[in-house]
This record gives C-alpha cells, sequence and structure tokens, in this order.
C-alpha cells in the first residue's frame, strides 16, 4: 500500500511539473505572438512582463508543491525502511534505537524492564507443506495476535526470521512472564486456516529482566537481547511450546508452569 502511494506521488509530480511548464510555454508563445502582432497597441509591451510574473507565479507554486510531495514520499520511504512488509511490525533497526532509549529511561528513573523473545516452532515445516506465501500468512498472523494481547505501551518488533521480540516497559520479570504465557497460549488456542486445513502453531518464549543482566563485553542492549534469546532456546531445547525465564544470578532457567 505504501508502495503504491509512493508511485502515485511521483506520478503526480511528474504531471505538475509537465503541465506547469507546458502553460509557461503557451504563455510565453502568446505574449509573444501578441508583441509582434499588435506591436503599435497600448500596452502591449507590458506583456511580456505581465506574462514573466504569471511564469513565476506558477512555477512558485510548482516548487511548494513538489516540496510537499517529496516530503510526503520521505515519510513512506521511513515508514518502509523502519518496518516489516510481510506483518507491517516495526523491524530489528528501529527495535534496538527503541530499546536504547528504555534503557537510558529505565537507569534514569530507576525502572524495570523486560524483553520476550518469540519463536514460532516448526515454522520451516509450514513453508515445505504450505509453501513460503502461506508462510508468510503465519508470520502475519501470530503477528497480529502477539500484537493483540499486550499493551499498547509495549512494542511488538519482527526480529528476523521467525522471530519476533516483545518491549515491556515497566515490567518486572513476574509480569512478563504472565504476557508471554497469555501470549502462548492465545496462539496455540488459536489453529490458523491457511485456505485449507486448519494448522496449529505453538510459540516458544525467553523472557529477561535488565535488572538480572550481566553486561560483559559491547553494549548492554546486546547482552540484554542475547539473555532472552538464551532462554528462548532454552525453552525449543526442552520440548517447545513454553516459556522460560532466564535468571543468572543462580545460573538457572526458570520454566513457567
Amino acid at each position: 500500500m505504501a508502495l503504491t502511494d509512493s508511485i502515485h506521488k511521483k506520478k503526480t509530480l511528474w504531471r505538475t511539473c509537465l503541465l506547469t511548464f507546458g502553460g509557461s510555454c503557451v504563455l510565453v508563445v502568446i505574449a509573444l505572438l501578441m508583441t509582434f502582432v499588435f506591436p503599435h497597441q497600448p500596452y502591449i509591451h507590458a506583456l511580456p512582463a505581465l506574462t514573466a510574473f504569471f511564469v513565476l507565479g506558477a512555477a512558485g507554486c510548482c516548487i511548494v508543491r513538489c516540496l510537499r510531495l517529496l516530503d510526503a514520499s520521505y515519510g513512506v520511504i521511513s515508514q518502509l525502511s523502519a518496518h516489516d512488509d510481510i506483518t507491517g511490525l516495526p523491524n530489528r533497526q528501529w527495535f534496538f534505537d527503541r530499546l536504547d532509549e528504555e534503557l537510558d529511561r529505565a537507569f534514569r528513573y530507576n525502572h524495570p524492564v523486560s524483553l520476550i523473545m518469540v519463536d514460532i516452532d516448526h515454522l520451516r515445516r509450514v513453508n515445505d507443506t504450505f509453501g513460503h506465501a502461506l508462510g508468510d500468512t503465519v508470520l502475519a498472523e501470530v503477528a497480529r495476535l502477539v500484537s493483540a494481547n499486550v499493551r499498547t505501551t509495549d512494542r511488538v518488533v519482527r526480529y528476523g526470521g521467525e522471530e519476533f521480540v516483545v518491549l515491556l516497559p515497566e515490567t518486572t520479570m513476574e509480569q512478563a512472564l504472565v504476557v508471554a504465557e497469555k501470549v502462548r497460549m492465545v496462539v496455540e488456542v488459536n489453529d490458523l486456516n491457511l485456505y485449507g486445513p486448519p494448522v496449529k502453531v505453538t510459540l516458544s518464549c525467553g523472557v529477561a529482566d535488565v535488572r538480572f543482566v550481566q553486561k560483559k563485553k559491547g553494549p548492554l542492549r546486546d547482552a540484554f537481547v542475547l539473555a532472552a534469546n538464551t532462554a528462548m532456546r532454552l525453552a525449543k531445547k526442552h520440548g517447545r511450546n513454553q516459556v522460560q525465564a532466564f535468571v543468572p544470578k543462580t545460573d538457572k532457567h526458570i520454566r513457567l508452569v
């Protein structure tokens, strides 16, 4: 949809420029003809100046119109560069920018912040059975279900492949576990109808609280994401379709039962 709007704006821009140029040429030709045909008419020599005034006015309007269209196109491009085209969710780069902001805010005001790393179980099997087009439908439907079952202040992101991340500001580990389990159950009980037999989709979720993350090398955000990813991979290792919490202080991962 955004790409179609961008193409339409480009055509409108060209149409505006061509119409302005064509109209200006016609005015100039008419003014010159009038000067040669009626050279002795009163005020005839003022006609070129008047024509130039109208041409400049039309050019100014064209420039304003072009600037508005370019500004709108820039907004479309920014939207496309920051969002995933399959799910409509923000992408990884957008997520890292917001995560940096949220971590700064959390440490400034001593507020909790948690992450949920979500992985769609056996998505490759869906792709192999139904094709990648319907696999994309699964991604879009899971994105819709996850987004519909978190708070408006939470941020759901397409992290890559079959993985999503949920950024939960002002949320402790215990609260994030509840959210993760809710999301997991909602997806499990909603069979996805992919224009054929309903498909059972489950999620493996890993939860991390920034208060339990120990920074070693690199930015804190990387250690934070790694903690959630580690818990998520443990959930997959232990049978999938479950939630695991990362707690490095005890070097354990607590499964939500």
